[in-house]
Parts: structure tokens; C-alpha cells; sequence
């Protein structure tokens, strides 16, 4: 109940919330904070420290007040917003009560070194085609393709954007991009976006889902 709580709690936080809403919000940090924090003592004192971190669950349930009482205790030192990002670490504590998703998280544990190797090919084939992006399209972006308007975010102008259109093209974004593409350098984008959806996002992105599946 208290993690389910918490998550809500978590899900609620927004930009620009007003001065009470975050203050609610604050103390149901503090709350749930400290109620796992008693968790883990009192787990610790009943195992004694020589079993309890035997187990994997109360090593991750450790770190994550370990993590969470520092967020709290520097809350007002600047550059250590980050802190709080780990707290959304403890909506995982579900998975020793749900066992559907402690399955789940065990199948992607055991097939993290093909997954790791999948991503390397990933990786490869995404390099692959933003030094083609870049080559071939590249010297085409300028602010008079443009009419004089700056230059489309998304471009293929240097590596690094080159990079990032590409993936955004494996995550199903790549009309509007194609259609930038095309102001500049015509018809020829369309077989190097049909290729990158066909290759990176049918291919090999369907290739993690089918090595999960044959986890099972």
C-alpha cells in the first residue's frame, strides 16, 4: 500500500505547482522516506546484517533509502536535484509482491549480455546511417533552404544531429524530418528514411522483442 502511495505521490509532481500542492508533496516525501527507512532497520535488526544482505530485493530496498535520506538531508544543496530522479527506483519494490513483474524483471536480467550485444548492433547501425545522413545531406542545410528561416532543430548538418535524427527515426518520428530533408535535397531522402525505418526500426528493434520473448 505504502509503495503504491508513493508512486502516486511521485506521479503527481509537476512543472509550476503551486506553493501548498509541492509542500503536500514534500512531506509525503518525508513520509514514505521515512517509513521505509523503519523498514529497512527493522529488517536489519531481526537478519542481523550477515543475512540480510544475502538477499538481492533488501540490497536494492537498502540502496534506495540510503538514496532517498540523502536526497532528503541535502534537499537544500543546489546540484543535487538528481537525487531525486532515484526515487522513482522504488516503484521496482512492487516486483517482490507482484509476481508478474518479478518475472519480468528476472527474464530481462538473464538476457541482459544478448540484449547488450543487440544494443552494440543498435548502436553500429545507428552510426552507420547518421555519417551517411550527414555525407549525403549534410551541406544542404543552410538558412537559405529555408527561405532564410532558421535551420530546422532537426538536421543533419554535423554528427551529432545527424546522430539524433536517426534515432528519432527508430522511435516512429521521421515524416516531419523527411519532409525537412526533402525541402533541401529532394527525392533523395526518401530511400534513405524508408532504409532506416526498414533496418533499424522493423529489423533490429524487433530483434529485443523477439530475444525476450524467447526468454520466456
Amino acid at each position: 500500500l505504502c509503495i503504491v502511495s508513493n508512486t502516486l505521490f511521485m506521479a503527481m509532481d509537476h512543472h509550476n505547482m503551486d506553493k501548498d500542492f509541492e509542500n503536500i508533496l514534500q512531506k509525503g516525501n518525508y513520509f514514505f522516506t521515512a517509513i521505509f527507512a523503519i523498514e529497512a532497520m527493522m529488517k536489519l535488526m531481526a537478519l542481523s546484517p550477515k543475512f540480510y544482505f544475502r538477499e538481492g530485493w533488501n540490497i536494492f530496498d537498502f540502496v534506495i533509502v540510503v538514496l532517498s535520506l540523502l536526497d532528503v538531508s541535502l534537499s537544500s544543496v543546489s546540484g543535487l536535484s538528481v537525487l531525486r530522479s532515484f526515487r522513482l527506483l522504488r516503484v521496482f519494490k512492487l516486483a517482490k509482491s507482484w509476481p508478474t513483474l518479478n518475472l519480468l524483471i528476472s527474464i530481462m536480467g538473464k538476457t541482459i549480455g544478448d540484449l547488450g550485444n543487440l544494443t552494440f548492433v543498435l548502436v553500429i547501425i545507428i552510426f552507420i546511417f547518421a555519417v551517411m545522413g550527414m555525407q549525403l545531406f549534410g551541406k544542404n542545410y543552410t538558412e537559405e533552404s529555408f527561405g532564410g528561416k532558421e535551420i530546422p532543430r532537426w538536421n543533419f548538418k554535423d554528427f551529432m544531429h545527424s546522430f539524433m535524427i536517426v534515432f528519432r527515426v527508430l522511435c516512429g518520428e521521421w515524416i516531419e524530418s523527411m519532409w525537412d530533408c526533402m525541402r533541401v535535397s529532394g527525392a533523395a531522402c526518401v530511400p534513405f528514411f524508408l532504409a532506416t525505418v526498414v533496418i533499424g526500426n522493423l529489423v533490429v528493434l524487433n530483434l529485443f522483442l523477439a530475444l525476450l520473448l524467447s526468454s520466456f
